[in-house]
């Protein structure tokens, strides 16, 4: 069986402001870990705060990398559709107000998978008024599979902007998957003194790459630093591996 990592339930929420409504999905994340021809079993949870009943089709769709962005595929139109091989408990799903609904989902790789996640959706039906148009809401759940230890991240160079009077530093660079998994690439920006000290640090945001996928990372320094030469270090850590980029600047 897929082994469930560490899924993450914080909901998704989506703001209905004509009807009143809050709607959350769990879990937000689904990690899962295995090899191909395995199946694993999920309960997606979705909670209706609205004052009205809530009807959904439960839809599957692939995620691919396109150009270092992620794209949406129907279930089936790719050769090795994980989406396809979705199985729900139950296809139509209605939550009354205040209340809460429970689907299982399972999913199995199959051979040579065209991506490595897919969405699985709670498609909202109910026509929600919205001005003189009518809209539906949907939330959907990530499944991120990891099925080899092939980790790679490449970077662009580090690009510092050293402090102003009225800026703080900022450090920025892009991030490109470069393996066949996903990864989660976890930074730390560390600046360092002419004599080797680490003056100061701070995190950059968490994110979460599929192969493929590019994203551009920034993070400010807020610490203040007395004039001289320095050196920044961005180390992410990917688990069992890291990358390291580092630039000199200098502090006026």
């Amino acid at each position: 069986m897929l082994l469930l990592l560490a899924a993450l339930f914080f909901p998704l929420r989506a703001a209905l402001a004509q009807a009143g409504a809050t709607l959350s999905a769990a879990p937000a994340v689904v990690n899962l870990q295995g090899k191909t021809g395995q199946s694993a079993t999920q309960t997606l949870t979705i909670s209706n705060g609205s004052n009205q009943a809530m009807a959904f089709e439960m839809v599957a769709k692939d995620v691919i990398v396109r150009n270092g962005r992620r794209v949406f595929v129907s279930a089936g139109d790719l050769p090795g559709s994980i989406a396809a091989t979705a199985v729900f408990s139950q296809k139509l799903v209605t939550v009354n107000p205040g209340q809460l609904a429970s689907v299982d989902v399972t999913v199995t790789i199959p051979p040579n998978p065209s991506g490595r996640a897919m969405v699985a959706y709670f498609q909202g039906t109910t026509r929600i008024p919205n001005g003189p148009v009518a809209a539906t809401a949907s939330l959907g759940i990530l499944f991120v599979f990891t099925l080899s230890d092939n980790l790679s991240m490449q970077t662009t160079p580090l690009v510092i902007q050293p402090p102003t009077r009225t800026s703080n530093l900022a450090a920025s660079q892009d991030c490109v998957n470069s393996g066949s998994e996903p990864v989660i690439a976890k930074g730390i920006l560390a600046i360092v003194d002419r004599a080797g000290h680490v003056v100061g640090k701070s995190a950059l945001p968490d994110h979460r790459l599929l192969p493929g996928e590019r994203v551009s990372v920034r993070t400010d320094y807020a610490g203040e630093l007395s004039p001289g030469r320095y050196r920044a270090l961005v180390t992410y850590d990917l688990g069992p591996k890291s990358v390291t980029s580092t630039a000199e600047f200098q502090v006026r």
